[in-house]
């Protein structure tokens, strides 16, 4: 049983070995880009001050349109109103006692302290409140509507092409 052991922990020291008896400039390339090269080639901040002027012209004589000054907010929030709607987070009141604090027994005043419920506020997943699911019945409806007046539509243009015959 020692012998075993002797044996496992000579294996283990000789892999050990073998694996730091490699170099650095074996492993790696050596004319590899730097980290520095990499981002700046990704991030497009090049050390060439003149692309960096350049850019700043362009984006200085780009004119401002008027739907960007306008509008109040981005249009994908409304609909992520929508689709994640609040939930209600109430406010709680507690009443403290008017109490004596530390060891020389500073007296405290009684006082009320406003909180809500939930320490972050509680957003619904889509189609859990009662509101998404009338907005998506309604769609469904619509679409149900559309579908109809479709079918009377091609029924009444059959009708018309049989009485034209």
């Amino acid at each position: 049983m020692q012998k075993r052991w002797i044996n496992f922990l000579a294996l283990m020291v000789f892999g050990s070995l073998v694996g730091c008896s490699s170099s650095i400039e074996k492993v790696t390339n050596p004319n590899a880009p730097t980290m520095e090269q990499v981002f700046n080639e990704y991030s497009g901040s090049s050390a060439d001050e003149k692309k960096l002027t350049e850019r700043k012209c362009v984006l200085l004589q780009r004119p401002a349109l008027d739907n960007e000054i306008r509008l109040p907010m981005n249009p994908y929030a409304q609909q992520l109103e929508h689709l994640y709607p609040r939930l209600p987070n109430p406010d709680l009141f507690m009443y403290v006692r008017p109490h004596a604090v530390g060891s020389s027994g500073a007296p405290i005043p009684a006082y009320i302290t406003r909180f809500t419920m939930y320490e972050r506020q509680p957003y619904a997943l889509p189609g859990e409140t009662l509101e998404s699911l009338k907005i998506e019945n309604d769609f469904l409806i619509q679409e149900h509507q559309r579908e109809l007046a479709e079918q009377r539509n091609k029924s009444s243009n059959r009708k018309t092409k049989k009485g034209n015959r």
